[in-house]
């Protein structure tokens, strides 16, 4: 006869019950849910990046200070990596890389368990990650750093961006964007709502256009180069002292005026060469000065086929359109 107690015998009881706990610990197994890195811009410490990992199940393998290997990739130029347990939910990785290192994925491979592994997502950047401001630099600045037919022809803007973000950003000067105010009055059209800056090659041109042919100092020097020449040509047929006088003014009095009126070229072409915003500009990561460059917009009136004419009176905004590799293309307002 069968017993009216149906529960299973005790042996099948202690299975389930082991079975259970087996199920359980499994259920609690290590695992990690993000992963924030936190850099030291003057790397002075000794681990100048710093990982704040979160997860659960840390407790099962040590307990608050333990010491477990860490393994960041990508590995190159990396050095002395290692992990602390905070908590069961938090561990603290440490180690040392370039500054502009960026993190792909990390391994834990503490003792007694597989691997814990973690692939950080590609690192975005928002519009708030871009700073950036602008001043219209006064003439007699712009006159004294690029010369005064730029000063004179382009208004002298100095633009300032600071990259927030974890990753590199791109800025073509294509992509710089100026709302100006256009003069109306005195047949004067309004024109684009919006324009693009001259690029560097445009603004070298009309440099050396002021500086040989169209400058205060270019015509000076080419007038007292040709009343020379002429002179020269009929001294011959003119008193002795007209020869002396053309001599003392083609030789003389003109290198006194060289002196007074000193060729600031090298100097100013060498400013613009390296401060002028180039074809684009790399805005490097968190820890980078960032990037302080000037561009440049024509401020004088431009005569249209109709007979009207055109003339920037001041610049209203700037807005950048900016890109991050494998990322899509956004854009920030200058304040």
């Amino acid at each position: 006869m069968f017993s009216s107690d149906c529960r299973p015998p005790l042996v099948l009881r202690l299975a389930f019950f082991l079975a259970n706990i087996l199920l359980s610990s499994c259920a609690t197994s290590q695992v990690i849910n993000s992963v924030s890195m936190l850099t030291d811009p003057e790397q002075t410490t000794n681990y100048p990046h710093v990982l704040n990992i979160t997860g659960a199940g840390f407790a099962s393998i040590g307990a608050p200070g333990t010491v477990i290997p860490l393994v960041v990739v990508p590995n190159t130029g990396v050095s002395g990596p290692t992990a602390v347990i905070l908590s069961a939910t938090g561990i603290e990785g440490r180690f040392t890389a370039p500054i502009d290192y960026r993190l792909s994925s990390v391994v834990l491979t503490p003792a007694g368990v597989p691997p814990i592994t973690f692939a950080v997502p590609a690192a975005t950047c928002s519009p708030n990650d871009i700073v950036s401001q602008y001043q219209i630099a006064p003439d007699s600045l712009a006159k004294d750093t690029f010369g005064n037919g730029l000063a004179k022809n382009f208004y002298v803007i100095q633009l300032s961006i600071i990259n927030k973000c974890q990753s590199k950003v791109v800025i073509p000067i294509a992509g710089i964007r100026i709302t100006p105010q256009w003069q109306t009055g005195n047949a004067y059209v309004t024109g684009p709502i919006t324009t693009s800056p001259y690029g560097l090659d445009h603004v070298m041109a009309a440099y050396n256009t002021d500086r040989t042919s169209t400058g205060s100092r270019a015509l000076m020097l080419n007038f007292m180069q040709a009343a020379a020449t002429i002179g020269s040509a009929v001294q011959t047929f003119l008193a002795p002292g007209f020869t002396q006088g053309v001599a003392i003014f083609g030789g003389s009095f003109r290198n006194a005026v060289l002196e007074v009126s000193k060729d600031l070229s090298p100097q100013q072409l060498k400013s613009l060469a390296s401060e002028t915003f180039q074809t684009a500009e790399v805005i490097g990561t968190t820890a980078n000065p960032g990037v302080q460059k000037f561009i440049f917009v024509p401020k004088k009136s431009v005569k249209l086929p109709n007979n009207q004419k055109q003339r920037i009176v001041a610049i209203t905004s700037i807005t950048l359109t900016w890109s991050v590799a494998d990322n899509s293309t956004q854009t920030s307002q200058v304040q």
